[in-house]
């Protein structure tokens, strides 16, 4: 069933509808587009207008251009060798991509591009089973494609994939670190057959480029409660691979704060640093600067007697592998 809040969507996404329909072709919301409408049925305060909206269509990029110019009020074509089109209608963005069935090469994350006419199959190559639903909005009345049972394990707080996490993670490692990001920002919980792909796959994170990885782990900073996808990082010892800091962090014990080692230390400090309606700051900077505040602790850790455990200069020596670390 199609949740009542949609209907002002399908409303305005008639027209374009009106226009694949007309050409004989199939189009659906799908992906994040479809997973962020759900998620936002069910919290009234969440504005539709701000969602970009994703597509995907039976419709090859020529088709899509002829079919969508008359109506866009701008186009580009820099994804057209993807498949991907983009457009603008009125405030909102669209990106429409024929149906794919890639093939990764194992020594790249780059996709060898291969067309479909399958919303099954299409969905089969997405990262996580919530990101692997479609709404139909050229048949008769809105239809949910959901093969891989996304909606139920976006209920449930499951994270899972649609094939198996070894075949998913190996087509685009990065999708190792996405897990760590919708854990976190839909407090969900990854099957165990995700943990244990992640754990034994880590190493191939190192294929993929440090722009990528710094672009996705910024996400993960910035969602409501970042800990929760921060210790799967490092329960799977995916962080090793590009934040290794964290790893003596957690062995050095904290006799100075209430908490067991730095690192839970550090991650309670990372929560409690939230968006403040009252008053405007770098909340990605500060999210890392909280991050990064205890990092030279295990490098300063000294004994004295009479007082104990000493980390003297951690600030100073913490600042320095912190530029070292935002230069990699």
């Amino acid at each position: 069933m199609i949740p009542a809040r949609f209907a002002p969507i399908l409303q305005e996404m008639e027209p374009l509808a009106a226009r694949f329909r007309e050409a004989g072709h199939r189009l659906f919301l799908v992906g994040g587009t479809v997973r962020d409408l759900l998620v936002g049925a069910a919290d009234a305060n969440t504005d539709f207008s701000a969602i970009d909206f994703d597509a995907t269509t039976t419709a090859t990029p020529e088709d899509i251009k002829r079919i969508v110019s008359p109506i866009a009020d701008a186009l580009w074509t820099q994804g057209e060798r993807f498949g991907t089109i983009g457009l603008k209608i009125g405030d909102r963005t669209y990106e429409i991509t024929t149906h794919r069935a890639e093939a990764y090469s194992p020594d790249s994350r780059k996709p060898e591009v291969q067309f479909a006419t399958d919303i099954d199959v299409d969905l089969s190559r997405r990262d996580f089973t919530i990101n692997a639903m479609a709404l139909e909005i050229t048949s008769e009345s809105p239809t949910l494609v959901d093969p891989f049972g996304g909606a139920a394990d976006l209920m449930t707080g499951v994270l899972r994939t649609p094939l198996s996490p070894q075949e998913s993670f190996s087509d685009d490692p990065l999708r190792m670190l996405r897990a760590a990001r919708f854990i976190s920002q839909l407090d969900a919980t990854p099957e165990p057959a995700l943990v244990e792909a992640v754990t034994a796959m880590a190493d191939r994170l190192t294929i993929v480029s440090a722009e990528r990885v710094r672009i996705e782990f910024d996400r993960l900073m910035t969602t409501t409660k970042p800990s929760k996808g921060l210790w799967f990082l490092f329960d799977t010892g995916l962080v090793d691979h590009f934040l290794p800091e964290l790893r003596l962090m957690r062995l050095e014990q904290d006799p100075i704060h209430r908490h067991k080692d730095v690192l839970t230390h550090t991650l309670a400090v990372v929560e409690n640093v939230q968006l403040q309606d009252d008053r405007e700051f770098d909340f990605r900077i500060t999210r890392l600067a909280a991050l990064y505040h205890d990092v030279g602790k295990p490098r300063t850790r000294g004994f004295k007697e009479g007082k104990g455990v000493t980390f003297h200069h951690h600030e100073v020596v913490g600042a320095r592998m912190t530029r070292e670390r935002m230069k990699v």
